[in-house]
């Protein structure tokens, strides 16, 4: 699992060439190709292939300028197009806190399915997740709880 909590930037004016995830810039400032920035390119250029849960919780990561016959140009494909089984993405601005809780929950799941050599039902438990921030008075409103969504197997 590839748990990613950042900021996402989307760019819908290019066809999101520019879309990238803000990580913290490494110890050579200076390095062009170490700038703190993870984008389309250096995403699919990962190899991914171990990873069966690329966890996307930074904001607009399943946001992109839609193409014909292939879909959404997102960072969330780019994880998928890196080799990731599935990925949970945003669609919009996430509240932070909101997010952290629906996260933390959803991995509470699925880790717990795990231990209980159970399959893990990765819709299911997003389902059960956005369930209990739902249930939050001060997160009942779809903007905190719909924003993350699942490509890829349940």
């Amino acid at each position: 699992v590839l748990h990613l909590a950042c900021h996402g930037l989307a760019e819908q004016e290019l066809g999101n060439f520019f879309g990238s995830l803000a990580l913290a810039p490494g110890p050579k400032a200076d390095d062009p190709d170490d700038d703190g920035f993870l984008t389309l390119s250096d995403i699919h250029a990962l190899d991914l292939k171990r990873c069966e849960l690329a966890v996307l919780s930074a904001c607009e990561t399943n946001l992109g300028p839609q193409q014909k016959g292939e879909g959404t140009f997102a960072l969330s494909r780019a994880f998928l197009i890196a080799g990731a089984r599935r990925v949970v993405a945003s669609n919009w601005v996430v509240d932070d806190e909101a997010a952290a809780s629906l996260v933390s929950v959803y991995c509470t799941l699925l880790a717990k399915a795990e231990k209980e050599g159970k399959p893990v039902d990765y819709a299911g438990a997003l389902r059960d997740a956005k369930r209990w921030v739902r249930s939050q008075d001060k997160w009942k409103a779809p903007y905190y709880w719909a924003a993350l969504v699942l490509m890829g197997p349940r």
